[in-house]
């Protein structure tokens, strides 16, 4: 699901921004209408460069970031779109007023109402679409951005494109920091190797237990591997990532504290 890039389909106004791939296109061809520079920031907002799809991503809050990550270790994703537009500008000025809710505006103009992600997957049943709004608690139980919100899920909803108001309540800053912290093998331009890291993942989970630190951990696997410390870390991120280490991600990750994993038992 894409909007044709060509300009002048769209009102004049927005065709500079659109000349630009602000809001067409797919994966790295892709650019968000949305940009940190043009919303309010409370100082949670980040770009990160994207695993599944290699560029600059424009994330507007911590939450955003958490759910963009979190869609990044799902195996089938295959492209993001981060503040999705919806061109379709007169249908959701209909909604709007039948919802009685104010429709974005710039300069006096209608502005297209945005989807925080639209995510792609492939399934067994074929290439998939969803659209996915990212919203705190509170914002979620607002009867203003309820109705904002209506707006998106009847577009959405009219054109068979599913669409969730994401439940945030579990998100946390420990997640956030355990997500950023796994994902450090990319940021690193650690270059994965499938043999290798299946040896490393069989060793980790031989020799972990509840008590010893994870620094602890690292070093006797470069040990046993007869590699640098600085790979063994990047390699166990890699497989942590992966899930080929299945760490749990409620628990605070540090080199100096213990790792839990999920469902472990009792090794000490």
């Amino acid at each position: 699901m894409k909007w044709d890039p060509t300009p002048d389909l769209y009102a004049p106004y927005l065709r500079t921004r659109i000349r630009k791939g602000r809001g067409v296109g797919e994966g790295t061809q892709y650019a968000p209408w949305l940009r940190i520079r043009d919303v309010p920031s409370r100082g949670t907002s980040s770009a990160v460069t994207g695993i599944v799809v290699p560029r600059p991503f424009q994330l507007l809050s911590e939450l955003e970031a958490t759910y963009f990550f979190l869609c990044e270790r799902e195996p089938r994703t295959v492209d993001v779109r981060e503040q999705w537009p919806i061109f379709d500008i007169d249908e959701t000025l209909r909604l709007a007023n039948q919802l009685g809710v104010r429709h974005p505006y710039r300069s006096g103009r209608p502005e297209p109402v945005t989807i925080d992600f639209v995510i792609t997957s492939d399934t067994a049943d074929g290439r998939q679409y969803r659209a996915a709004a990212i919203k705190s608690k509170d914002d979620a139980h607002d009867p203003a951005v309820k109705k904002r919100l209506a707006v998106q899920y009847l577009w959405c909803q009219a054109r068979g494109l599913p669409w969730t108001l994401v439940d945030t309540s579990y998100f946390s800053k420990a997640l956030l920091s355990n997500l950023r912290f796994i994902r450090s093998w990319f940021r690193h331009r650690y270059e994965p190797d499938q043999a290798s890291t299946v040896r490393f993942a069989a060793l980790f989970l031989e020799i972990y237990r509840t008590n010893v630190p994870l620094n602890t951990l690292i070093t006797l696997a470069a040990k046993c591997l007869r590699v640098p410390e600085s790979v063994a870390l990047d390699t166990f991120c890699y497989c942590a990532w992966t899930e080929q280490i299945p760490i749990s991600l409620t628990r605070p990750i540090a080199l100096n504290r213990p790792l839990t994993l999920r469902g472990a038992s009792a090794i000490a």
